[in-house]
């Protein structure tokens, strides 16, 4: 309730995934039952960027196409064939895997972004290990122009990643995720820690989200139980001006920037 954009992720445990006769094509059936049931509409490129812009805020929900697993999926190079299908199909938010592998999938989703305008695959760092997230941030910093073409998401634990790890992502533009943990005080003191480290050289609370994979949590804090209480809260503890960018515009960015927005 009160979501009006979300993320649509194509997932099964690497065992389900093992049991497929033919892993891409059980992907593609996944696929296609999100363009049948889902009840809004998908968000592929500028023209649904415009029509989503133009819906009333009570409209349907939108949606984000995204793959996670993909280590299951891309166990050799022929594999990463593969990838361009995809970003056709639709999907724009990609999942890092580990090694040459990993490293393979990123020159192909550099090789289907714009350098200008247009449609652009995102990076999702959500649980990626050390040695991946080590890996993607130092291909990211090489060129300082990857951190432009390719949209970059993290979700996850802070401080299980580290400070030097955190700057980095700030440093490139990362969207960053909070998870509503243990408890309000614990969520503002990250958002606040957050704020304090330069996004792309800027202070201030640009590229922070609410990650709101609550069906992870075995119980959320009352203050961020649901999407009212979540608000409320943020907009009474934040910054005047940060609220706004915490609640959605941040994530808004983010995603629109997928679609060519």
């Amino acid at each position: 309730m009160g979501t009006s954009l979300t993320v649509l992720v194509c997932r099964r445990k690497p065992a389900a995934w093992a049991r497929q006769a033919d892993r891409w094509h059980a992907l593609g059936e996944m696929i296609a039952r999100y363009e049948a049931e889902f009840s809004g509409r998908l968000l592929r490129g500028p023209e649904d960027v415009a029509r989503w812009r133009a819906e009333p805020a009570d409209a349907l929900c939108w949606g984000v196409l995204a793959v996670d697993g993909l280590e299951s999926l891309i166990r050799e190079p022929t594999d990463l064939d593969h990838v361009p299908g995809l970003f056709q199909r639709g999907v724009r938010i990609f999942n890092a895997i580990p090694g040459d592998l990993g490293l393979g999938l990123l020159n192909r989703l550099l090789d289907l972004a714009p350098t200008g305008e247009g449609p652009r695959p995102a990076v999702d760092l959500h649980g990626a290990d050390a040695f991946t997230l080590a890996a993607v941030l130092d291909w990211f910093e090489a060129e300082s122009a990857r951190s432009e073409r390719l949209t970059l998401l993290f979700t996850g634990d802070l401080e299980a990643i580290g400070p030097d790890a955190v700057r980095r992502l700030r440093a490139l533009g990362a969207t960053i995720g909070v998870r509503p943990t243990t408890s309000a005080d614990v969520f503002r003191e990250t958002v606040e820690f957050l704020a304090a480290i330069p996004f792309r050289g800027r202070e201030g609370y640009e590229g922070i989200a609410v990650a709101t994979d609550y069906l992870g949590l075995d119980a959320p804090p009352p203050e961020l139980a649901d999407v009212d209480h979540l608000t409320a809260w943020i907009e009474a503890t934040l910054p005047p001006s940060a609220g706004p960018l915490v609640i959605a515009e941040n994530a808004r960015r983010a995603l629109l920037a997928t679609a060519g927005g």
